[in-house]
């Protein structure tokens, strides 16, 4: 893979690990959403001469206009009552019918300050909407990285793990130049089936907020042959799938040649958790040529590498990294991808 790749933001396969199966509970009832919204301190930075705060609340005034009168809707938000305080949490408005001009009073009094405990705002706000007997939805906003000693991936996991149908979407709010915390916002939304969504600016954030709110889910696979012929959008050009299976799936990777042609394979082991939720690939990428070379070679090429991916339970995306050689799955750089193109059913 190319040299530049390796200043790739890593530390992705947190996300990655078998899930155990989920419980055998049948949800019950509609279920409920919670927006959880991030007012620590950083929110009081500013794009093109506004507080992001200010942008969210308009965003947020934005989403209320069109939320379905028939779905139920709670508000949460943390770092906004006091400095550095890992559990400052409070939910302001329980999962109910939505009252939209109390619910915009309650975002606008919020104030920043503190901390971005992530993690416990997600299981509390799963927790809350009773994610263990019912269908259960978070909506996240935030603009940074969790800062109190928790990892937002591995609570993903745990929450899909436990609850009977629950999803994390999450928007990221201006945090481009952020790599840990675009990567942990992705597998959180990732692990749990939800969506993952940039936003760069007040008109983006709003866009954002539309499509995780009301967005129908996409489709997932009935099975692994679903995947075949996929084309994803990825971190080294576009990955076509060739096959996949319950045992093996294979693909080509177009790199970044300027011509379009393939830059190399991609072949291994793909796995699905018991429960029905992500699609895990280990195995190896092999190229024409990289920026290093490999002592042994393999598959007849001395560019080669290992590959550990996560695909959401849809088979929209992608999480995981790739290293050189045989390295022992040290992690050299990060490689994502959103699903572009679906093959028609016949």
């Amino acid at each position: 893979m190319p040299v530049t790749h390796r200043l790739v933001a890593t530390a992705l396969l947190a996300c990655a690990a078998n899930a155990p199966a989920h419980a055998q509970t049948v949800p019950q009832g509609p279920g409920q959403s919670m927006l959880v919204l991030d007012a620590s301190g950083s929110m009081w930075g500013q794009i093109a001469g506004r507080a992001k705060i200010e942008i969210a609340r308009e965003a947020v005034g934005s989403m209320l206009a069109t939320w379905p009168a028939s779905q139920q809707l709670g508000l949460m938000a943390y770092g906004h009552r006091s400095k550095g305080d890992c559990a400052d949490i409070q939910m302001l408005k329980a999962p109910g019918t939505v009252d939209k001009a109390g619910f915009q009073q309650a975002v606008n009094a919020l104030q920043p300050k503190g901390m971005t405990p992530i993690s416990a705002s997600v299981r509390m706000a799963a927790e809350h909407l009773k994610f263990s007997e019912r269908k259960a939805t978070v909506i996240l906003v935030s603009d940074g990285e969790e800062t109190c000693h928790a990892d937002p991936c591995i609570q993903g996991k745990e929450l899909e793990k436990l609850g009977v149908d629950f999803t994390a979407h999450v928007v990221g709010f201006d945090i481009d130049k952020n790599p840990k915390a675009k990567a942990q916002l992705q597998c959180l939304a990732s692990s749990t089936g939800g969506r993952y969504v940039d936003a760069r600016d007040a008109n983006e954030l709003n866009q954002a907020l539309q499509k995780v709110a009301s967005s129908p889910p996409p489709q997932r696979p009935d099975k692994l042959s679903g995947m075949v012929g996929r084309v994803y959008d990825t971190s080294f050009g576009r990955l076509t799938v060739e096959s996949a299976d319950k045992n093996r799936l294979t693909g080509r990777y177009a790199g970044t040649a300027a011509d379009g042609s393939d830059a190399g394979t991609i072949e291994g082991a793909l796995t699905p958790d018991s429960g029905g939720g992500s699609f895990n690939f280990e195995g190896h990428w092999f190229a024409k040529s990289a920026g290093q070379r490999c002592a042994a070679s393999r598959n007849g090429t001395h560019y080669w590498g290992r590959a550990t991916l996560v695909f959401n339970r849809e088979g929209t995306n992608f999480q995981g990294f790739w290293d050189y050689c045989d390295a022992g799955g040290a992690a050299e750089g990060a490689w994502h991808g959103d699903v572009v193109e679906v093959p028609k059913k016949n």
